[in-house]
């Protein structure tokens, strides 16, 4: 019998984005909760495409989520923008640099850990701030790379390519299940996710319940709101992710 058979698992991932999770979920015969807490929207304002017209002026692109990368491929697309041949990417992880990939690039730079602070520091480590970088996020995304390109005194420009929008339609029904402790773990692939459970839901009724964090970025932001037992895989993806989730149960709930 699989670790995770008879178990509740709450996926709190965007609906287009939870497929893989879900299924190796399910294949570890666990019984899948979806409710989508965040949903995602390219943000193309006339200032993006001004900036993006001018992107030969840029040495380095940065990108820390996948969701970055997706939103500047729509926007150089939807404004008929070609990629300048000398321009160099920088990308946060393997997820990352998997999705920078399936655009046809190769990442020039990806970091020891998939952490924005680390990212900046390794970086600067490698390379002379004498570039000019363009730093696409999202709108909710952390200002430590900000502060590494201050600190450094580096030419930069971010865009904001895309929203993060926290979606409420589920409250009563997570509500309805917490209340019946019919939810064996929690899991949360970003901070946003760990923000829209926490304004959904007191987290003194659910701090007792497992919460499964993609990586140490999420993990703090379930830590600040309120969860007591918080795990991390050792290895920042899904499958690993799912692989800390099972063996939590097969060791008995340790």
């Amino acid at each position: 019998m699989s670790s995770l058979t008879g178990r509740t698992v709450l996926v709190t991932r965007g609906k287009t984005q939870a497929a893989s999770m879900v299924h190796a979920i399910e294949r570890q015969g666990g019984n899948v909760i979806h409710t989508p807490l965040v949903t995602f929207q390219v943000n193309n304002t006339r200032e993006n495409q001004r900036i993006l017209i001018q992107l030969h002026d840029y040495d380095w692109v940065f990108f820390t989520s996948s969701n970055g990368v997706k939103f500047f491929f729509t926007i150089l697309n939807d404004i008929n923008i070609e990629v300048p041949v000398n321009l160099r990417f920088a990308v946060v992880g393997e997820k990352t640099e998997r999705t920078l990939e399936k655009y046809g690039y190769q990442a020039d730079f990806v970091p020891s850990s998939f952490k924005g602070s680390k990212m900046g520091k390794e970086f600067f480590e490698r390379f002379e701030p004498s570039m000019s970088i363009l730093y696409v996020r999202g709108n909710r995304s952390k200002d430590d790379l900000i502060d590494n390109f201050k600190e450094q005194q580096v030419f930069f420009q971010t865009i904001t390519a895309y929203d993060t929008l926290l979606v409420k339609n589920d409250k009563h029904k997570i509500e309805k299940l917490v209340e019946n402790g019919e939810i064996d773990a929690l899991t949360f692939t970003s901070p946003s996710t760990v923000e829209a459970f926490s304004e959904m839901i007191e987290i003194d009724d659910v701090c007792s319940i497992p919460c499964f964090c993609i990586g140490p970025t999420t993990a703090s932001e379930a830590e600040a709101a309120g969860f007591r037992h918080i795990f991390i895989p050792e290895s920042y993806t899904i499958d690993h992710m799912v692989d800390s989730l099972s063996q939590y149960f097969q060791e008995g709930e340790r």
